[in-house]
């Protein structure tokens, strides 16, 4: 069972791949939202630009929804 900690230092990992050219990195974005313990990961495989493909998760941060947001991560951080 991962927990918050974890979750949060493989979003780091995952923001830390950006590159300094959105356009042809793999870019990331998390919107994590305090208020109402959300967070929602967008994954950009080929870089970031109007017309690209995105993977979305959205899930609250409580014991279910932080094991699915770190998976989707660490499923995804080698691609």
């Amino acid at each position: 069972m991962k927990n918050v900690k974890q979750l949060f230092e493989v979003v780091a990992e995952a923001v830390a791949q950006n590159g300094k050219n959105p356009i042809n990195s793999k870019h990331w974005f998390v919107d994590y939202s305090g208020h109402v313990n959300g967070m929602t990961i967008a994954f950009y495989r080929n870089g970031w630009s109007k017309d690209c493909i995105c993977e979305r998760i959205t899930n609250k941060v409580n014991e279910d929804g932080i094991q699915s947001l770190y998976w989707f991560i660490k499923s995804r951080l080698s691609s």
